[in-house]
């Protein structure tokens, strides 16, 4: 198990990616160090890859973006806000649930910046209009519930300054983990042959037992996109990337690297990768 120490882990990495790499400080008690961190972050070197992969995607969107408030929903433990200040920006994070609130906290003093939390709900902020020049979410829309994801991307619409940028990764609701998972799914008895994951929610979740950790449900790109330009966004990127799957041995991380980079070189097998990254701005 991994010890709560002053590290800053780069794997031997240089330039962009070894900037990327937060001090993770000592102090934060074991029961208050955020398991996405304990297990993923600091975890195999394909969960650490994919720790890093989707987030660094995201905020390599929003450069060129002014600088400014950037709002991150779903900030868990905050890796999200160290890059955000890292790109210029004043990051706020928002979480339903507040577990990790404390590492948060930590974290952002030992990197040299604030951070600004609120339990708070994207489909509910409690900002004024026009207050963020970025939101970022960050494997989270699928956890929003999904009667609730138009008022979710309304809010959004409503909190940024004109000009600002929507940036998102979700999974590829058309990758084969997500069509994967549908078919264990619908032959129930396939879970006992695999790990344990999150599997999609059925339409017949009520409201009173949606929990954001329990509830997994991707969308497909075009109906993100409709919903998008519903709020009257303007989607200007979308592509899917990532073909590593998170239990691949460290022996084996090297070779997935290398089959990922030609597969997302190939325009008809990305369009399989486990996540979407999309981009979309309100127009000034």
């Amino acid at each position: 198990m991994m010890t709560p120490r002053d590290v800053r882990s780069t794997n031997g990495r240089k330039g962009e990616a070894a900037a990327s790499e937060p001090v993770i400080p000592a102090g934060i008690p074991d029961g208050r160090f955020p398991d996405l961190l304990r297990n993923w972050f600091l975890g195999s070197r394909a969960r650490a890859y994919l720790s890093r992969r989707r987030y660094l995607e995201v905020t390599g969107l929003l450069r060129g973006t002014p600088k400014g408030r950037a709002l991150d929903a779903g900030c868990g433990w905050g890796y999200n806000l160290f890059l955000l200040a890292r790109e210029g920006m004043s990051p706020v994070g928002i979480d339903i649930v507040q577990n990790d609130f404390f590492a948060a906290r930590r974290i952002a003093e030992a990197n040299g910046y604030e951070a600004d939390l609120a339990g708070a709900d994207i489909g509910a902020l409690p900002f004024a209009a026009d207050t963020f020049t970025a939101v970022a979410a960050v494997e989270t829309f699928e956890h929003i519930f999904e009667p609730d994801r138009a008022l979710a991307v309304r809010e959004a619409w409503r909190v940024l300054r004109p000009g600002g940028a929507l940036a998102i990764s979700t999974p590829n609701y058309h990758s084969i983990v997500e069509t994967g998972k549908r078919a264990i799914v619908r032959a129930g008895f396939l879970k006992r042959l695999f790990p344990p994951m999150c599997y999609p929610a059925g339409r017949s979740v009520r409201r009173e037992d949606y929990h954001p950790y329990r509830y997994h449900r991707p969308a497909p790109r075009g109906e993100i996109a409709r919903m998008l330009a519903d709020a009257g966004f303007r989607v200007e990127r979308a592509r899917t990337i990532i073909f590593i799957w998170k239990n691949v041995p460290d022996r084996l991380f090297p070779l997935a690297r290398f089959v990922e980079s030609i597969l997302e070189r190939l325009p008809l097998a990305r369009e399989f990768g486990s996540t979407l990254v999309l981009l979309a701005r309100k127009p000034v």
